[in-house]
């Protein structure tokens, strides 16, 4: 999904350096939604360039600008985001969820354990909660139209989850 992001990115602001589209990723809070790290950003560059789904469009840096090369779509580029865009759009995937693996074997541990691993999830989950209501927290204004709609929807289900996790937890207790 990082090549949709960079090409829906491009779509919206051409001639964009690549830290510029990183920054906005990270600005977007869309690692809510894609994992990504700068490598992983910078290789799918390459890769849309390689594929010639984005060039680069030369420009001589400013003293304050970190890199020379902007981007911006092709033709190919934008038949590609289109393609993306229904691909993803269209995907409805059944939630998975590593810790459902190791429930399943719940009678094989020691009640310790799944004490320990519930106390786990429940401060991760905690803590999704707090980083989805520090991004709320951000001006409606500063944030995508319906990125408000998706951080509420995520942060039920994490309320969801969390009241799972301390219903199961309260039976080893």
């Amino acid at each position: 999904m990082i090549p949709l992001l960079i090409l829906g990115l491009l779509k919206e602001q051409p001639a964009s350096y690549g830290y510029e589209l990183l920054a906005k990723m990270e600005a977007n809070y869309f690692e809510y939604f894609v994992r990504f790290t700068k490598g992983s950003f910078y290789y799918n560059i390459q890769q849309l360039e390689a594929k010639g789904l984005i060039e680069r469009v030369f420009s001589e840096p400013h003293k304050e600008e970190k890199e020379k090369n902007r981007y911006t779509l092709t033709t190919a580029g934008e038949k590609e985001f289109k393609r993306l865009f229904l691909r993803y759009g269209k995907k409805n995937e059944p939630i998975t969820f590593p810790f459902y693996t190791p429930l399943l074997f719940e009678d094989q541990v020691a009640p310790e354990q799944m004490v320990q691993l519930l106390e786990s999830q429940i401060a991760q989950t905690q803590e999704k909660i707090r980083l989805i209501e520090v991004a709320l927290a951000n001006p409606a204004e500063q944030l995508r139209p319906n990125f408000l709609k998706m951080m509420e929807n995520s942060r039920q289900h994490h309320q969801v989850n969390l009241a799972w996790f301390q219903e199961q937890l309260a039976e080893y207790k």
